[in-house]
């Protein structure tokens, strides 16, 4: 397992791990399949998309749709004090993991899409993202 860490400023805040993921599935001799990623955290998501600020903001746009930021109380904050309920359900919408297919040393996806971290949360964090590369190439017995 591979752990990597972005530092991120939180609220609605986005970033682009797909050359960083590369990079480490090549240093570890990742072979040929499907490399997993998970972004540890509730109020953070993962997605393939293509990186470009409209999209980002229609993404963002439709998840505040659903669960605004609007001031009004979520049951979580009822529950637990911390009011950060839109940020709770933008993250189990969107998913905290994401499956890149890897073939010969590259993600095999289009070069437009992009492996993307979005944070939901109030505050700035250090979040953990968790590669789980291919197993290596098999190497023919001399």
């Amino acid at each position: 397992m591979i752990e990597l860490t972005v530092d991120s400023t939180g609220l609605n805040s986005h970033y682009d791990l797909t050359d960083e993921i590369a990079a480490h599935l090549r240093a570890s001799d990742a072979g040929d399949g499907l490399a997993g990623v998970f972004a540890h955290g509730s109020t953070v998501g993962l997605t393939i998309m293509r990186y470009e600020q409209g999209a980002v903001t229609d993404l963002l746009r439709t998840l505040e749709r659903i669960a605004p930021d609007d001031g009004n109380r979520y049951l979580h904050e009822l529950t637990t004090g911390d009011p950060n309920g839109f940020s709770h359900l933008k993250s189990s919408l969107l998913g905290t993991s994401v499956l890149v297919p890897f073939r010969d040393g590259e993600p095999a996806m289009s070069p437009t899409h992009r492996v993307v971290l979005f944070d939901f949360d109030l505050k700035p964090a250090t979040r953990r993202i968790f590669l789980d590369p291919p197993r290596p190439h098999r190497k023919d017995p001399a």
